[in-house]
């Protein structure tokens, strides 16, 4: 890893890598009728995500950036449940590029906002909610 480029944002990694980022790019993928595609399709779709990140494994920032219109075209035509490693692997080859790419962009800010959501309506936070509002019932 290059240290000049910064450091890849772990919290963004943790996202996509967790339940909640797999939910949400299962959900994306829905738009797309991923969920019906056959056993042939998928097998295709999953060898060109290898080929894709064995390809971005092996650039350099240079070639990385030089590519940013295939890389668009890719996950345009890639359902991005399926499509995380590679967003993965260039975050860590060269941290906030990802973010340079419209379709990544795009997909990244719904899987923020389910994170968003994911953390507002977790047990930490609704547990407490709920026993007060029982509380507060057993009061009346």
């Amino acid at each position: 890893m290059n240290r000049d480029l910064g450091m890849p944002r772990s919290d963004l990694i943790d996202l996509l890598s967790s339940t909640v980022g797999a939910m949400v790019a299962r959900r994306i993928d829905e738009a797309h009728d991923y969920a019906s595609a056959t056993a042939g399709v998928r097998e295709q779709v999953k060898d060109s995500v290898k080929k894709m990140l064995a390809l971005v494994q092996a650039m350099n920032r240079d070639q990385l950036e030089l590519c940013d219109p295939e890389l668009n075209r890719f996950f345009r035509m890639i359902p991005f449940s399926e499509a995380i490693p590679v967003v993965i692997e260039i975050e860590y080859k060269w941290p906030h590029h990802i973010e340079t790419l419209d379709e990544v962009k795009q997909r990244l800010d719904l899987i923020r906002k389910g994170g968003e959501y994911a953390v507002m309506f977790s047990d930490e936070k609704i547990l407490p909610a709920l026993a007060g509002m029982h509380e507060i019932t057993r009061r009346q």
